[in-house]
Formats: structure tokens, sequence, C-alpha cells
């Protein structure tokens, strides 16, 4: 939904039957995408008004200093706090437990906004929440908030006044329990995994957070791979949970990137299957999935290849980038029909990709569709992504390139983006016959 210039600083509230929606599952991956690719300076001038001359002197200033870290980016921000004393700007109140050092803070993303709840171009006076963990324990009389964090964690329904005196009791004991130093081990920096990790080679490529997590899993095995398996937290898309998962479209191209990335490794430090954490009705679940051998992978890939490859020959003709891929996705799936209870006519997908919505009004089966194109555009995401970090010969060198153009998550992932790029009627009346004609 766009947002006009000074709304994003206005105080909003979401109404009650909306909260319990979940987050975007993409939102990290495309802001991080976005401040390293898509907003250089032509791009933020047109969307302020302010002088931007203080900006480093390179197209994309931001590109530098937005850095994808491994393992959980809550100690590299403590870090920095610490060294600094800047205030982290955050919505994870479990950064205020680790060390941010005498002026080290937290600001509360949801809590900035101006003073007033009105944005007035005039006086740009912006708020926020700032939490300084140390100045916090000072007024609780504490050594240190994690001591109240401690016992609020084993006496949750107890009063904040009773929880500050036991905090303070427990904190003057001479000698610290195991349960609390097992506690601590979260919030510490200064671990003997952490020297291990600076000294460890950073991956030369932005990743997703998603992408970067499995590449640390292999390369720092003993730190970041607990389980017999490394395994991968896919996101709760919006969908009809009495569904079969939206996660289920696109999991070819998945096990394909995940099976091509263990190929790339050593033989020492390969593993049999990767468990993808993904939801199963009401649940989330760990499933196995099995990684491939060299000819299975070469088989699938070139399966990828007769895809693309048909796909360009249905819909390339007056199409952008954007509506090909879109199209491809719901080719997928119309092929598949995976999760369907029933295909979709042409006039049905003809106005999906108009409005949105394939009757009068956005129902269920309008969500579920769009969560599973998302599924199978983003999976491809992955795979390009392994392909990239992938020790490559030339054929995935070739491989890679078929998935150049797929487009940043800002597009890729916006039912909005999705409707403009098939503005066109005649185009997109043309593409589904073709897509009927093709996969019917």
């Amino acid at each position: 939904m766009p947002t006009e210039r000074g709304q994003v600083w206005c105080s909003r509230g979401l109404p009650q039957r909306r909260k319990g929606l979940p987050e975007n599952p993409f939102m990290v991956s495309a802001v991080f995408e976005d401040l390293r690719n898509r907003w250089n300076k032509e791009q933020i001038r047109k969307e302020v008004d302010d002088d931007i001359s203080c900006f480093a002197d390179t197209d994309y200033p931001w590109a530098e200093i937005t850095v994808m870290v491994a393992g959980e980016a809550d100690v590299e921000c403590a870090s920095v706090a610490k060294r600094t004393g800047c205030a982290v700007l955050t919505d994870d109140s479990d950064l205020l437990l680790h060390d941010l050092g005498q002026h080290g803070a937290v600001l509360f993303l949801d809590s900035v906004q101006t003073s007033s709840g009105v944005w007035d171009p005039a006086e740009p006076d912006i708020r926020g929440l700032r939490i300084c963990p140390h100045s916090l324990s000072g007024r609780l009389g504490i050594s240190s908030v994690q001591w109240f964090a401690y016992e609020l964690q084993r006496n949750v329904h107890m009063s904040f006044a009773e929880l500050t005196r036991i905090s303070k009791e427990s904190s003057q004991a001479t000698e610290l329990s195991s349960e609390y130093l097992e506690f601590l081990r979260e919030y510490q920096y200064e671990t003997p995994d952490n020297e291990v990790i600076r000294g460890a080679r950073q991956s030369l490529l932005p990743l997703d957070p998603r992408v970067s997590e499995l590449f640390w899993q292999y390369e720092l095995p003993s730190i970041y791979c607990l389980g017999e398996q490394p395994h991968v937290y896919l996101g709760i898309l919006n969908e009809d949970s009495s569904r079969r998962c939206a996660w289920e479209q696109g999991r070819t191209y998945r096990s394909l990137g995940y099976s091509l990335f263990n190929l790339s490794r050593p033989a020492a430090n390969r593993f049999a299957a990767v468990h993808e954490f993904v939801r199963r009705g009401g649940r989330i679940v760990a499933e196995e999935i099995t990684l491939s051998g060299t000819k299975t992978v070469a088989s699938d890939m070139e399966l990828v290849r007769r895809r693309l490859a048909t796909a360009h020959a249905a819909f390339d003709e007056g199409l952008s980038a954007e509506s090909f891929w879109f199209l491809f996705a719901l080719s997928d799936i119309y092929r598949d029909g995976a999760g369907t209870t029933t295909i979709p006519s042409g006039k049905e997908l003809e106005s999906f990709l108009t409005k949105g919505y394939m009757a009068q009004s956005t129902k269920w089966t309008d969500i579920h569709l769009l969560a599973q194109i998302q599924a199978a555009l983003y999976s491809l995401r992955i795979l390009k992504q392994l392909l990239d970090i992938a020790a490559p010969g030339d054929d995935l060198i070739e491989s890679s390139s078929l998935l150049a153009d797929l487009p940043p998550l800002h597009i890729m992932m916006s039912r909005q983006k999705m409707i403009q790029s098939f503005a066109n009627t005649r185009l997109v009346r043309h593409a589904i016959r073709q897509m009927i004609e093709t996969y019917g």
C-alpha cells in the first residue's frame, strides 16, 4: 500500500482483528536488498524533500554499510552499541539483555512518530522510546537488567515490585548459579565461538537471511549446525491454514538448490538431508528433504531449463520481466495443481492478475494462490542464490544466468506490483490463453 510522504511518522495502530496476522516473512530480506541495490541517490531524491548532500560520495549511499552477519544480528548490534554508545533501532526487546555498555540503548521501532501524532513538515519533531539498560538497572537498584529478565522468566506471573525485590536479592549472591550462567550464554558477545566467526571467511555475495544461515551451517557446523542435519526456517506465509502449505510450491527448486550447494562442498562437509521448518496444519514441523547426487542434480537442472524455455516461448511476447516471472510461477501452480481444490478458469486467472482476486472481492482462495506464487518465486530466488555461492562449473554459471532477471523482492512479493504489471488487458488475455494451451 503506498504511503504519502511523512505519513510513516504519524501515530498508528492496527485494528484488533488484524493484530493476529503474521508478519511479512520477506520484510528483512526486502529491506536488506533495497538498501544495497535499490536506493541510489536518484531514487532517494524522488522520495524526500531534504538535502542529501551529506550522503557518502557514492551512488548507493547505504550499500557498503548494509551487512549480513553470521548468526544472530543481536550480537553484532550490541557490540556496535557498546563501542559507540549508539541506539539500536529495533522491535526486539531481547536486545536489552545484551551488554550495550554504559550509553548504548535500544530505540523501539514501533514507538517512532511525531510528538503530536500528525506530520507537520514545518515542525518535523520525531520521537521514540529509547531505553538504556545501564540506566534502567540503576533505577531498579540492580546490577544488571539481566537479573530482572532471569527472574521474570522463572516467575512470569509475579508482580513488578516483587520481581524487582527478588532480582536485587539474586544479584547480591556471591556465587552465580549454573541456571543463571546458562541463561546468560545467549547474551554474551565475547565467546570462543565469536572469535572463530571473526576468523572465518565471509560470504562475498549478499544473501537473504535464510540462505546465509544455511551457508554458515556448512561453513562453521560446530557453531551453527547443532543437529545432525542443517535446517532452514521458511517464514509463515499469509495463506489459508486449512489447506496444504503454500511452501509445497517450489519445493523442487529449493531441493535442487540445497543439493547443488551440498555437492559444492568438500566430501567430508556434506550432509544427507536438509530439514525445512514449515507449517503443517496449525503446527510448525521439520520436513526432511533428501539431498540428491550429481546425476539427479544434473537431470533436475535440465528440467528447470526446459520449463523456462517452454515458458519463454509462451509468455515473452510484449511482457515485462516481472510479468513473465509471475506467469511462470502461476503456470507451475496451474500445471501441478499442488494444493488447489479446483483449477481456476481462464477468466478467473485474468481477474486475479489484473485485480488481485478471482471473484467479486478477495477470498481465501485468492490469498492462498498469491501465497503459492510467492513461495514459487522465493524458491527460485533461493535456487539462484545457492547457485551463485556454489563453486560453479561452466554449466552452473549458465544455469544461474537463467534466473538472472528474477525481480527484486519489493516487486516479487507485492500483489500491487503484480496487478500493475498486468495493466494491459489484451496482453493478459493472450498470456492466459497461452498458459491454458501450454499447460492445460
